[in-house]
């Protein structure tokens, strides 16, 4: 059996991502889908989205299916957003950390780390080409664009003029470093940990 190769620690980082995903989805985004057109919600839960896309990415990869580009997008999505959710929840912290809701953000403010750290999750397990690097790049900037100039970005977090050029930063910087980590296969201590050395 596949599972029983990686333990349990596998399935326990798969099933966080989906009650992660769940939350995101059906509880926290769940106001902001009801008013925006379906077609546009790919662009609305960039968290949920990318929790969910790990979830299957590691199931995949488990079962050694996937290819490279899926497993590379997902980890993209949850070094962005992970970083991205860190960050405005400290800038905006009076904001996040008010008593009432406090625990709340503290919850999210662990877990958004953990998708941060879980990005390198496949080093050393697929190989990325140059042109999954340009894919990802690509779409992270269409959904950059629908969030600031779409009116798409979170309606929970604060208006900044910071947050797009935060955003873009993000795009810009983080794609290429986690695709240059993915090129050289280092580091692999958290794909270590997960799959086993």
């Amino acid at each position: 059996m596949v599972g029983r190769r990686y333990g349990i620690l596998l399935p326990l980082v798969i099933l966080a991502n989906l009650i992660g995903a769940y939350f995101g989805f059906f509880i926290y985004y769940v106001n902001q889908l009801t008013i925006t057109p379906v077609l546009l919600w790919i662009f609305v839960p960039d968290c949920p989205l990318a929790v969910l896309l790990m979830a299957a990415a590691f199931a995949l990869v488990w079962a050694g299916k996937g290819g490279n580009f899926f497993p590379f997008l997902a980890a993209a999505y949850a070094l962005k957003y992970g970083i991205w959710t860190v960050s405005v929840l400290l800038y905006f912290n009076q904001h996040f950390f008010a008593p009432a809701v406090a625990g709340l953000y503290l919850v999210m403010l662990v877990t958004h780390i953990g998708m941060a750290v879980e990005s390198l999750a496949f080093v050393g397990k697929i190989r990325v080409e140059r042109w999954h690097f340009v894919a990802v790049l690509a779409w992270f900037l269409v959904n950059d664009l629908m969030d600031y100039w779409g009116g798409l970005s979170p309606n929970n977090v604060p208006q900044s003029g910071l947050l797009f050029p935060f955003t873009l930063m993000l795009t810009f910087v983080g794609v290429p470093l986690l695709y240059l980590a993915y090129r050289k296969g280092e580091p692999r201590v958290v794909s270590e940990i997960i799959w086993g050395k």
